[in-house]
């Protein structure tokens, strides 16, 4: 069963789509990637949002460092290795460019909107 929070961006490696301050809308559940190919499973697991693909933007915890969260855009996808590659909307970001593939389990959430942005 998937839950619903708030996530708070703080720093500036997804700008300009996010900057610091602004406040997500997040759906927390267990994640895979999206297939392509058509059942009726995978139709409803779309329906219900937990799959993911290229182009989601995510919140990660890195195996490496447990508890600490990063908010980041999913830009390639090993379906048959079951791993992402992960880029910062900001190019001066730290994202798998540097950390290289994660394993999709490492996603925690999926951004669904901006609730509230944040103060200049």
């Amino acid at each position: 069963m998937s839950k619903y929070s708030t996530v708070l961006v703080e720093g500036e490696s997804m700008q300009p789509t996010y900057a610091p301050g602004d406040w997500l809308m997040a759906q927390w559940s267990g994640f895979a990637l999206r297939d392509t190919g058509y059942s009726p499973m995978k139709v409803l697991g779309n329906i219900f949002g937990n799959r993911v693909t290229i182009g989601d933007v995510v919140v990660v915890e890195r195996p490496e460092y447990p508890g600490i969260f990063y908010v980041k855009r999913i830009s390639e996808v090993r379906e048959e290795t079951n791993q992402i590659f992960l880029l910062s909307d900001n190019p001066e970001g730290t994202d798998s460019r540097e950390w290289g593939w994660l394993p999709v389990a490492c996603v925690q959430a999926k951004v669904i909107s901006r609730v509230r942005k944040g103060k200049k």
